[in-house]
């Protein structure tokens, strides 16, 4: 059954319970028939017997008027034959077939037995009279043919046989038609997938024109589409992005060399050239080290070296780096801690991800205002906060912040060596990297970034 198609594996079993219910309703029938019939036979047999009894019992001897009456009760019975013995010598037999069937008779005969007589089978029973006739007693032999009975069993099982061959034909042809009408919500599904390519992610199934078992299915389907479709569209934007930035760059080096060529110049000029070259270089080589940083983290590739740390120390340790640019706005960075914050993580990994917050806070926030740092243990979780006073973000850029090259003001920053947009999606990958969350909230204008790590041991 490994290679059959489905509708092929349902039409299958559906012959196979169908046959297995015909056979126990063949079965049953063929059995309670026959107890029917035998219990029949063997309420006739004593209902004879009592009265061949009965003709016996009203004397002492069998005379001519017993005999008589027991050839009249049994010729009344179709198929009936009579044997009685006193002693072991026959004194009464009906026709040849009863002298037949009383050879066969031993003295120990059975109550109740059955009698194979050439081709005919005969139900019979022995009833014994002690003490009859003034000897040893007698027995009474009867038997009755149940010959048509057999043929009629038999006739009964071929017919069976034959329906139930017939019955699997067609069951299993009905059950295939069936079954492959009831399955086309599943070959539709196929259809409509086998034509899906990148350009059309956007088709989706209906869950009105199929069975409810399928609506799970269909959902999924759907959903994966969704998601498909999302990916694709965030790979595309995500390319556009990259030939954005690198163009700037590679518009400026290319503008600077044409005018630094078209005429003789003296080395401080070529300097100056080469020296703006190497700044947008290094631009280059950032933005290309932080999209690979990203494409391993997108392939599981980021391999954190687990360590203990106190954050409050890690997070002490990088602003120090950003002290004198917040001087340069009149921002103060005021920093509350209630005591050690373990954790586990790679420290570079850390110094970065908190760096690229402390960028933003710095970078957006308004002069002469307060940053304040927050760094707190709560049960099993490490918290980070960072909060800066600028302009409120909309609710509907927050979930797109931590998004590859994403800004939400419009207007690029050409030139810029510090807003290429990676910033944020770096952090997120690093603090999933160590199983933690990062969240963004701005209201009232005042936005806080919120950097939870799972709990360690210093």
């Amino acid at each position: 059954m490994g290679r059959l198609s489905l509708r092929g594996r349902m039409a299958f079993l559906f012959i196979m319970v169908v046959t297995a219910v015909l056979t126990l309703a063949a079965i049953s029938f063929d059995y309670f028939c026959r107890l029917h019939f035998e219990r029949q036979d063997a309420q006739l047999l004593d209902q004879r017997v009592g009265q061949v009894k009965a003709i016996l019992t009203r004397g002492s001897g069998l005379d001519a008027a017993m005999v008589a009456d027991i050839n009249r009760l049994i010729d009344t019975s179709f198929g009936l034959a009579a044997v009685i013995k006193e002693a072991d010598q026959v004194v009464y037999s009906h026709h040849k077939l009863s002298e037949k069937l009383g050879a066969l008779l031993s003295p120990g005969q059975d109550d109740r037995w059955f009698i194979d007589l050439g081709d005919n089978r005969y139900s019979g029973i022995t009833e014994r009279i002690p003490g009859w006739s003034g000897g040893d007693g007698g027995t009474i032999h009867l038997a009755l043919d149940v010959t048509h009975r057999t043929h009629f069993y038999e006739m009964i099982r071929q017919w069976f046989i034959y329906t139930l061959v017939v019955s699997a034909i067609l069951s299993g042809a009905l059950g295939f038609v069936f079954i492959r009408r009831g399955l086309e919500p599943i070959s539709k599904l196929s259809r409509t997938s086998s034509v899906i390519t990148a350009n059309c992610l956007d088709t989706r199934i209906s869950t009105e024109s199929v069975p409810s078992e399928l609506h799970e299915l269909v959902a999924n389907f759907n959903a994966m589409l969704e998601r498909l479709d999302q990916s694709f569209l965030r790979l595309s934007n995500f390319s556009a992005d990259i030939a954005h930035e690198l163009r700037s760059p590679l518009n400026s080096m290319l503008t600077q060399t044409e005018v630094a060529l078209l005429k003789d110049r003296d080395a401080t000029d070529y300097k100056d050239t080469l020296f703006s070259t190497l700044e947008e270089l290094r631009r280059m080589a950032r933005m290309v080290d932080d999209m690979l940083f990203l494409a391993k983290a997108d392939n599981g590739m980021i391999t954190p070296d687990f360590e203990d740390h106190d954050l409050a120390e890690v997070a002490s340790n990088v602003l120090e780096y950003y002290e004198y640019a917040a001087d340069e706005k009149g921002i103060k960075l005021t920093v509350h801690s209630d005591g050690p914050a373990p954790v586990r993580g790679d420290d570079l990994m850390l110094r970065r991800a908190i760096s690229n917050v402390m960028s933003n806070a710095v970078r957006y926030g308004e002069a002469d205002t307060t940053i304040d740092i927050t760094i707190s243990k709560n049960g099993p979780w490490v918290e980070l906060k960072v909060s800066n006073q600028g302009p409120t973000i909309p609710s509907e850029h927050i979930e797109k912040l931590f998004d590859r090259f994403y800004r939400v003001d419009s207007a690029r920053r050409e030139g810029s060596t510090l807003n290429a947009g990676l910033g944020m999606a770096i952090t997120n990958s690093i603090v999933q990297a160590h199983k933690g969350k990062i969240i963004c909230t701005s209201a009232e204008g005042v936005t806080t970034f919120g950097v939870k790590l799972p709990a360690g041991t210093v």
